[in-house]
């Protein structure tokens, strides 16, 4: 039987409505796959690093506190004698610090030539270790990492409106990624891993550094402003992107990154640099309790003393 041409029915037009569905639901797809790929770059990685040892902490972004399995001292009872944190020479600049230097009645200059010294020593012996020589740095460590802070204070990550788009959701969850690639952000956990009796003290030098403005790149070649690192503060204070890849860090690593990034927001609000209006009154608080439930930090009651002056004076 054959079928007359003139009884065949027209192919339909294509519905751009159907176009315009596909055309989203591949874009979405693209999207969750980004998501996807960034979750898995800032995921620790297990068979590179071992992970540290990992405790009860509670989420900053709630009011709930979880109980922790090795309690520590009441906060009630944390106003414990000060560890020579307010000594009546030392510059005003420096009483917020925790712990501080040996020898903080020193003049100014001399202190900061103390900080150089013991993080040109602490430098030095990454040079010698052997997981470090693994990376293949081709140059000592300092002028290494100087160089890699150049690089992320040149290139900050979104602080403001970050939620006015996905796109900038997406890349400030990639932000370390995209500015120093995976094989320094494998360098730098491999080291906050394996180091962990001395970036404590490490983490109070470097900060002591950036907020006493007499030290300078003459004797410890580091320049990190205070307006600069104010930019990474807010980043992990105040930002998706910030947040979610602090929580997917060991916990001593992210409460020694919320406690300095708190202090650098303080020392902002003094200068009168706070530019995007960070808020720390209702955080610090939540972390003076995470603070107390760990049992991860050497210098964990200083933490808390100084946090407990904080939110005595934001209270205020």
């Amino acid at each position: 039987m054959e079928i007359n041409p003139n009884d065949q029915k027209p192919t339909p037009p294509v519905s751009r409505k159907k176009i315009s569905s596909w055309s989203i639901a591949i874009l979405s797809i693209v999207l969750l796959a980004a998501v996807a790929g960034a979750w898995l770059i800032f995921t620790p990685d297990n068979q590179t690093i071992e992970p540290a040892k990992t405790v009860t902490s509670i989420d900053l972004s709630s009011d709930k506190i979880p109980e922790s399995k090795e309690p520590g001292q009441p906060i009630q009872q944390a106003q414990i004698e000060k560890k020579n944190l307010l000594v009546e020479n030392l510059d005003p600049d420096q009483k917020d610090v925790a712990p501080l230097a040996e020898n903080q009645d020193l003049p100014a200059q001399q202190q900061c030539d103390l900080l150089a010294d013991n993080l040109i020593v602490f430098f030095k012996h990454l040079d010698n270790e052997s997981y470090i020589k693994e990376f293949k740095l081709n140059q000592p460590a300092l002028q290494y990492f100087s160089e890699l802070t150049t690089k992320l204070l040149a290139n900050p990550p979104v602080v403001s409106r970050e939620s006015d788009d996905l796109y900038t959701i997406l890349t400030n969850m990639a932000h370390f990624f995209r500015i120093i690639g995976r094989q320094n952000i494998l360098l730098m956990k491999g080291i906050l891993d394996r180091e962990r009796d001395k970036i404590e003290d490490v983490a109070a030098e470097l900060y002591k550094w950036i907020i006493v403005e007499k030290c300078t790149g003459e004797t410890f070649q580091m320049n990190a402003p205070l307006d600069k690192v104010y930019e990474y503060a807010g980043f992990f204070l105040n930002t998706m992107g910030g947040r979610s890849y602090l929580f997917r860090r060991d916990s001593r690593s992210r409460l020694l990154v919320n406690y300095y990034a708190i202090l650098i927001v303080d020392r902002a609000n003094k200068k009168n640099m706070n530019q995007y209006g960070l808020d720390i009154k209702e955080i610090i608080p939540k972390l003076v309790e995470e603070i107390e439930a760990t049992n991860q930090l050497i210098y964990k009651e200083d933490y808390i003393d100084s946090l407990l002056d904080l939110q005595e004076r934001y209270q205020n």
